[in-house]
C-alpha cells in the first residue's frame, strides 16, 4: 500500500506482477501488517481506517481469467500455497505426463497437487497398472516415496501401499512410518496387517480406535493383562464369554488370571460365575476352574453352596488329592 492509496500485489519469488488498483483517494499516512485477515492496515488523512488482503478462494481463478501469460504463475501459486482454483489445469497437466510416460514428474505433480485433487484412488489405480521395467522401482513405489517424502499418507493410500511392501516381507518399512507418523491407521490397514504380524496389527488398531480388535490381539498375543486395563480406558464394554472361551484354549492359566479379574473387579463382578467355570470345565481345565472357584468361594456365602459342591465334585472325579486338600480346609 503506497502513500497515494495505491494497491500492488506481486508475486514474492519472481517478482511477477499480480494486480494494482487505487483504495483510497486521500494521503496514506501510516500502514501496518494485519495479521488477522493476513493483509495490511492503513489509515488515511481523513482518518479512514483501510485494510486488504488476499482473496485466497479466488486468486487463482483469476490470474487463470486475465490471461495465458499468468497460467504457469496460477499453477505455482496453487501449488505451493494449496490454494483453490486450478484442479482442471492440475488433472490436465498430469494425464499429458502420465500419457507421455513421464512417472517420476507425473508423481510429483500428484503429489503437490492443490487439497490433494489428485490424491485419489483413481490415480493409485492408474500407476499400478503400469508395467514394471526390470531392475527399476514400480511407478506405483514411486508414486508413495514422493508422497511420503511431502508428508503423510490418507487412509487410502496406507492401505494401498501396505499391500506390496507386506507382499515383500518389508514390514520393517511399515513399522518406521507408524512411529514417524507417516500411515493413516484404520480397521482395514489393520486388517492388512494382521496375517503377516499381529503385534504390529495390534499397534494399527490401537492408533485407529477399534477396540474390538485391539481386544482381540490383546488376547492372541498373551496380553490378557491389559483387556480390562485398556476395556475401561477407552469405555468399551466386551462381551467377556467368547473372550474368554478363546484365551481358555490357547491358555488356561491366563484366563484364570482374566476371570479373577473380570470376577473381582471393583465395580462389581463383570461375568456370572456359574458360566464361568462352565466355560473351563468344558475346555478340560479343571486345575484353573478349581483356582478360579476357591477364590471366587471364598466368602463362603449361603447362595453359592450348590458351587462348592460342584468344585468337590469336579476334583473328586479329575483330581482326588485336591478334593482331599478342599475337605481338609474345610
Amino acid at each position: 500500500m503506497t502513500k497515494y492509496g495505491f494497491v500492488h500485489l506481486y508475486e514474492l519469488e519472481t517478482g511477477a506482477f499480480v494486480y494494482s488498483n487505487r483504495i483510497s483517494a486521500d494521503t496514506v499516512f501510516v500502514t501496518a501488517p494485519y495479521e488477522e485477515i493476513g493483509g495490511i492496515i492503513g489509515v488515511n488523512r481523513k482518518g479512514q481506517v483501510l485494510s486488504v488482503a488476499v482473496d485466497e478462494q479466488n486468486i487463482v481463478p483469476f490470474l487463470l481469467a486475465s490471461g495465458p501469460t499468468n497460467v504457469e504463475l496460477a499453477f505455482k501459486l496453487a501449488s505451493r500455497a494449496n490454494l483453490p482454483g486450478a484442479d482442471d489445469l492440475y488433472i490436465q497437466r498430469f494425464q499429458q505426463l502420465f500419457q507421455s510416460g513421464n512417472y517420476t514428474e507425473a508423481a510429483k505433480l500428484a503429489a503437490n497437487s492443490p487439497n490433494g485433487v489428485l490424491r485419489t484412488p483413481q490415480t493409485i489405480e492408474g500407476f499400478k497398472q503400469v508395467p514394471v521395467v526390470p531392475g527399476q522401482l514400480s511407478p506405483i513405489l514411486q508414486y508413495f516415496g514422493t508422497l511420503l517424502e511431502k508428508g503423510n499418507l490418507n487412509k487410502y493410500e496406507s492401505i494401498e501401499l501396505a499391500k506390496p511392501v507386506l507382499a515383500q516381507n518389508r514390514k520393517q518399512l511399515l513399522e518406521r512410518w507408524l512411529k514417524e507418523d507417516k500411515l493413516e491407521c484404520s480397521e482395514e490397514l489393520g486388517d492388512i496387517v494382521r496375517p503377516h504380524d499381529l503385534t504390529l496389527a495390534l499397534s494399527v488398531y490401537l492408533r485407529a480406535n477399534v477396540p474390538i480388535k485391539v481386544v482381540q490381539c490383546f488376547a492372541e498375543t498373551g496380553q490378557t493383562d491389559k483387556i480390562l486395563l485398556y476395556a475401561k480406558k477407552v469405555g468399551y464394554q466386551p462381551d467377556w464369554v467368547p473372550l474368554l472361551q478363546y484365551v481358555v484354549r490357547s491358555s488356561p492359566d491366563k484366563a484364570a488370571e482374566l476371570a479373577n479379574a473380570l470376577y473381582n473387579d471393583e465395580n462389581g463382578p463383570l461375568i456370572n460365575l456359574e458360566q464361568t467355570v462352565d466355560i473351563f470345565t468344558s475346555s478340560g481345565a479343571v486345575p484353573q476352574a478349581t483356582s478360579f472357584l476357591l477364590d471366587a468361594l471364598k466368602e463362603n456365602k449361603e447362595e453359592q453352596a450348590h458351587l462348592q459342591t460342584k468344585l468337590l465334585e469336579m476334583n473328586l472325579l479329575q483330581a482326588p488329592q485336591v478334593a482331599d486338600a478342599i475337605l481338609g480346609n474345610e
